[in-house]
């Protein structure tokens, strides 16, 4: 079982690396303290010295060692180029200054998204052959089989109602505002009863932090982190999941979603529109009002949710972990 903790870039690596270590008779390298400022001294320091013979080196988590000129990043994304305002400085000016340098320097960048492979070409300033694009998965624990589940994970929770969920960080990016403003909306002007909005996420130390306190209610549950076992049980009792992200490198939530057979409204833009192909599923960013209207179409129509559910589970198919990886190794075969 993963950490409490983890977040989509850390999946990403859990995923991808075991299933490309065996094919490429590769050796793994890991610091062997934990502590933030030796894991930086160890990637930009050690990790060099330690590469004897200069073999190609992957790295799946957006930094590499700039000194080493046989790296292969995975970029996810270059978010904080797009939205400096939604970051800590430190972490915005570090971002800016390392990533055009690895960008340069690479052999090659992967990256998770047609939408993200030109905003790396736009911002890190790279010619467009050296980006090559290779979609995250999605685990095969996330189906709708896991609404099996539904009872003990709504008991653990105290869900006693149907209800709209989110999974993701809090930070400004993700947009958790509007989704609290349609719901608000929804119940006042639309009339919407007898559902509650259950919140999964946590703020960040390198994001700006807003202050949701006001909005936690009866119907507004914030759960914070929840134990990474019980997520595919979250997303298959709820009605609908909605993300609201203004700008995303994949949307790895909105996939798991629709793995588990749920309706993912998201917003339009951005990467999301490559993993929701339904326009009936995409809304304007930052629009609660056009929001609240398809949250209360889609859970007044049986026949139209049953039927964007099952459009979302083909679509769900077409991403797997195991050709993320399969996909990798061919790129880093080819470059070795």
């Amino acid at each position: 079982m993963l950490k409490k903790r983890i977040s989509g870039v850390e999946r990403y690596a859990h995923e991808v690396v075991d299933r490309i270590a065996a094919p490429l008779s590769a050796s793994l390298y890991k610091p062997e303290r934990s502590e933030l400022f030796y894991q930086h001294f160890w990637e930009q320091i050690v990790l060099p010295v330690k590469l004897k013979g200069r073999p190609l080196l992957f790295n799946p988590c957006n930094l590499a060692p700039v000194g080493y000129r046989r790296n292969v990043v995975v970029i996810h994304d270059v978010i904080p180029f797009l939205y400096p305002q939604f970051y800590s400085s430190i972490f915005s000016r570090y971002y800016k200054g390392v990533l055009p340098l690895l960008g340069r320097h690479a052999v090659h960048i992967l990256t998770v998204s047609e939408f993200s492979r030109r905003q790396i070409v736009k911002y890190l300033g790279v010619n467009e052959k050296k980006v090559s694009v290779v979609y995250n998965g999605v685990s095969e624990r996330f189906s709708p089989g896991a609404r099996a589940l539904e009872q003990s994970v709504r008991s653990r929770y105290n869900l006693d109602r149907p209800y709209l969920l989110y999974i993701g960080s809090l930070e400004p990016r993700k947009d958790v505002k509007t989704l609290l403003n349609a719901f608000a909306f929804a119940q006042r002007e639309l009339k919407l009863t007898g559902h509650a909005l259950v919140i999964v996420g946590n703020g960040h130390p390198n994001f700006s932090a807003p202050d949701y306190s006001r909005d936690n209610s009866r119907d507004v549950k914030f759960l914070g982190y929840v134990d990474d076992q019980d997520l595919p049980a979250l997303y298959a009792a709820a009605e609908l999941f909605v993300y609201p992200s203004l700008c995303e490198g994949f949307g790895l939530p909105v996939l798991e979603a629709m793995a588990c057979g749920t309706p993912a409204l998201a917003a339009s833009g951005s990467s999301l529109e490559e993993i929701v192909r339904q326009k009936d599923l995409l809304f304007p960013p930052g629009n609660h009002k056009i929001l609240a209207e398809k949250i209360v179409a889609l859970l007044a129509d049986c026949r139209l949710r049953k039927s964007l559910s099952q459009k979302c589970l083909e679509e769900a198919l077409l991403f797997s972990w195991a050709e993320t990886a399969r996909n990798t190794v061919k790129i880093l075969d080819g470059l070795a």
